[in-house]
């Protein structure tokens, strides 16, 4: 999807990806029905201002900061809680380039028995992730914590 404000914006369902985003594209995914923003940037990279912004929206704010090359077990367990928590709800995963975000929607995929976790991770690459290195925790995640 090419919406302004809001970068590598995919849909998949109640859930979407994307990268960074700004007040128009806060207010496209409110107009979208997001009630549930989880960004993955890490602490430096999140403006105060468009944490305001997505409150002020009438959205709640979840943060979860990772880098952009790892996901540790502690991480995975935070969002997987956080996706439980809020699983009737329409949500936005994002980072600042949709890699973070589209790596962990293939980990919700994957963790919650939706598919494979060999397809989840070609999912979480469709959706934008990139870095080798979170695609290999990812997988080391889903194969230890196998259904």
């Amino acid at each position: 999807m090419n919406v302004p404000g809001i970068v590598n914006l995919k849909s998949a369902g109640d859930i979407l990806i994307s990268g960074a985003a700004d007040e128009r594209g806060i207010e496209f995914v409110k107009s979208e029905g997001v009630t549930d923003i989880i960004d993955l940037r890490r602490n430096e990279e999140v403006d105060p201002d468009y944490v305001a912004a997505v409150k002020s929206a009438g959205m709640t704010y979840h943060h979860i900061p990772m880098m952009s090359n790892e996901m540790t077990d502690e991480q995975a367990d935070q969002f997987l809680k956080t996706m439980n928590e809020i699983k009737d709800t329409r949500v936005l995963l994002q980072c600042a380039s949709a890699n973070r975000s589209g790596g962990m929607f293939g980990l919700y995929l994957g963790a919650t028995g939706k598919c494979s976790a060999e397809e989840a991770l070609t999912q979480a690459q469709a959706a934008g992730m990139r870095h080798p290195g979170l695609a290999h925790s990812i997988q080391v995640y889903l194969q230890k914590h196998a259904k």
